[in-house]
């Protein structure tokens, strides 16, 4: 599976390091030895004021997630190149269980506002919210969601979009209250799940 094969110029990526770092960037240009990556709002650098460091890139393409290491470069103009050690490969499972919800949701960024919306799915790493076409890609929300009467608010960036109108959004790290009601809400839908089936 050729790395031209799964990563196009505009698609939106994860860059992760060890130790836990991450950034969102978008693909600028794609080649067998370099992936040229541009930041997704604010600037793209390296922490430490490194040069170069090893790296992983994730991403979903075609309904299906993929993932592949190498060494990520600094360039000039605060943007990235990633230089693949080896053809990615498939990821086959989520980093969290995600069920389907209709939750409400209230949505605020700056520069656009507050929406009123409802997911379709939920994790506690993020939520797919409906006829959010208005939200673009990249776009840093704040968000406050209604699980039944306890409310869980934090911070996330709209990181994909469906020709539906729905927007993914990937939720930063949640305080520690609200990922434990998250995390009890999608037990609470999985057991439901099952015992429906």
């Amino acid at each position: 599976m050729a790395v031209t094969a799964l990563l196009e110029p505009g698609l939106v990526v994860d860059l992760v390091l060890d130790g836990g770092w991450r950034r969102t960037a978008t693909v600028s240009s794609v080649a067998t030895d370099a992936i040229g990556l541009a930041p997704c709002g604010g600037p793209l650098s390296l922490p430490g004021q490194l040069r170069w460091c090893q790296a992983a890139l994730e991403w979903r393409a075609g309904g299906a997630a993929a993932r592949t290491d190498g060494i990520l470069h600094t360039l000039e103009g605060g943007a990235l190149s990633l230089a693949p050690i080896h053809a990615p490969e498939r990821v086959q499972r989520r980093r969290f269980v995600r069920v389907q919800a209709e939750v409400p949701a209230a949505i605020v960024a700056p520069d656009f506002g507050r929406m009123l919306a409802q997911t379709v799915d939920l994790s506690v790493g993020g939520m797919l919210v409906s006829d959010a076409q208005t939200l673009e890609v990249g776009r840093r929300i704040r968000f406050a969601l209604d699980l039944s009467g306890e409310v869980v608010a934090g911070d996330g960036e709209v990181v994909r979009g469906t020709a539906a109108g729905a927007r993914g959004v990937r939720f930063d790290e949640l305080p520690a209250s609200a990922e434990r009601a998250l995390s009890r809400f999608v037990a609470e839908r999985q057991r439901q799940k099952m015992a429906l089936a």
